[in-house]
């Protein structure tokens, strides 16, 4: 007469009896060990999810409507770079600056441009034009940000667009 077996024992034996099982497990057992005290479980996802960069390096137009009177401007942007890195050029009132700073992680840009504002016979001051950018597939929504220049601006939202043909 057999003897009752607990779910362990009957566990055990079908570890004891499939190799492939048994092999899974003790991996599985090393990694979630590893994880505890490093980051290599991290490290091993990375190798295996590789992030792709979206694809932006082209020209793109956008209408914006800046926060002062007769404002509308049809912008530019043309984007280059490899991996997380974003320069090229970015138009402000229809004249084009160059991108610095720029940053692109997964489907988020960032990035700055600068302008000299004048006001009289006052010095010069530099605004710095904030760009925080949300990609899908054929366009990018917009955030901009005007700081330091002698006037205060409220951020612009925007939408740019891919030029076809290019």
């Amino acid at each position: 007469m057999s003897e009752v077996k607990s779910p362990i024992d009957r566990f055990n034996q079908r570890v004891r009896n499939n190799p492939v099982l048994a092999t899974l497990i003790i991996v599985g057992s090393l990694i979630i060990a590893l994880s505890t005290f490093t980051d290599a479980a991290k490290n091993l996802l990375s190798l295996i999810a590789l992030d792709t960069r979206p694809d932006i390096n082209r020209s793109w137009k956008a209408e914006v409507t800046y926060d002062w009177q007769n404002a509308k401007y049809m912008e530019t942007f043309t984007f280059r770079g490899d991996g997380e890195e974003l320069y090229g050029t970015a138009s402000f009132l229809g004249k084009k600056r160059g991108i610095l700073e720029g940053v692109i992680k997964k489907d988020k840009l960032l990035f700055i441009t600068k302008t000299q504002e004048v006001l009289g016979d006052k010095e010069p001051r530099t605004s710095i034009h904030r760009y925080r950018g949300k990609y899908s597939e054929d366009r990018i929504e917009f955030i901009m940000q005007t700081e330091n220049g002698y006037s205060e601006h409220e951020p612009v939202e925007f939408t740019a667009k891919k030029i076809v043909n290019e």
